[in-house]
């Protein structure tokens, strides 16, 4: 075998390592889903932004105003994992679960300029805030067809 041939396959096989290497590294929606979840969770709404489409940067910038009014309770850095992913050509949808949360959530994604970005809306948090609303309504009807419900006794038979 001749130097060229032996250099040839060596470009080739290097090459192809590189190519299929890119691929493995891309850019997927759940690291950049995590990092804005991050900084999200952690009150750093600006920092959140760079991992944002434009609309999710308005709507953080809403959001900023209410920081002044959580509780501290509310203000403490929640933990989540993110717990799956699918894509769908230039859009994704990424599961997340939050800390003591029983059900995963969702985080829409676009693809924008070869990057994955949090695409929310107010629609979104209005869709939230109306499953919330709608479970404590069902709580409170319960309380009133049921008072007292945690004060029944139970007498012992022997």
């Amino acid at each position: 075998m001749n130097q060229r041939t032996l250099f040839l396959g060596f470009f080739l096989g290097l090459s192809t390592l590189f190519l299929t290497s890119c691929s493995f590294f891309a850019d997927k929606p759940s690291k950049n889903a995590e990092k804005f979840l991050t900084h999200f969770y952690a009150l750093e709404f600006e920092e959140a932004k760079k991992y944002g489409t434009k609309s999710t940067g308005e709507l953080l910038d809403a959001l900023k105003g209410f920081v002044a009014m959580l509780s501290e309770e509310d203000k403490k850095k929640k933990s989540f994992k993110i717990v799956g992913e699918t894509i769908d050509g230039d859009t994704a949808v990424v599961l997340f679960e939050e800390e003591g949360s029983k059900e995963p959530e969702t985080l829409n994604m676009v693809k924008e300029d070869g990057k994955w970005l949090v695409n929310m809306s107010k629609e979104d948090l209005d869709k939230e805030d109306e499953m919330e609303g709608s479970m404590d309504e069902i709580e409170e009807e319960l309380e009133e067809e049921l008072p007292g419900i945690d004060t029944v006794s139970v007498d012992k038979v022997n």
